[in-house]
């Protein structure tokens, strides 16, 4: 899994805004999104550790250790739907 900041992620946020992936729940921390170039298919899935947040997607830039779109994408998701949990 890889540590997500504002700082590491700041690229794959720019990227995002500009593909506008589609996203979905699976279930608790775990999406699929669908890719925005192809039709390609990426599961990610996030925890939180210590207070650190921690992402992890199948592609191949994931897999080098590098923030996706993808990514950020499902983190955006992830965050709505946790903020949703703590509000009721």
């Amino acid at each position: 899994m890889i540590r997500l900041t504002t700082e590491n992620t700041q690229k794959a946020v720019e990227r995002c805004r500009q593909l506008k992936p589609t996203v979905r729940f699976i279930k608790d921390r775990l999406f699929v999104v669908y890719s925005a170039n192809n039709s390609n298919v990426y599961h990610v899935r996030f925890d939180v550790q210590n207070g650190e947040k921690f992402g992890e997607c199948e592609c191949r830039a994931s897999e080098r250790g590098l923030i996706c779109y993808h990514l950020v994408a499902g983190a955006t998701a992830n965050i709505y739907r946790q903020s949703l949990k703590r509000n009721n």
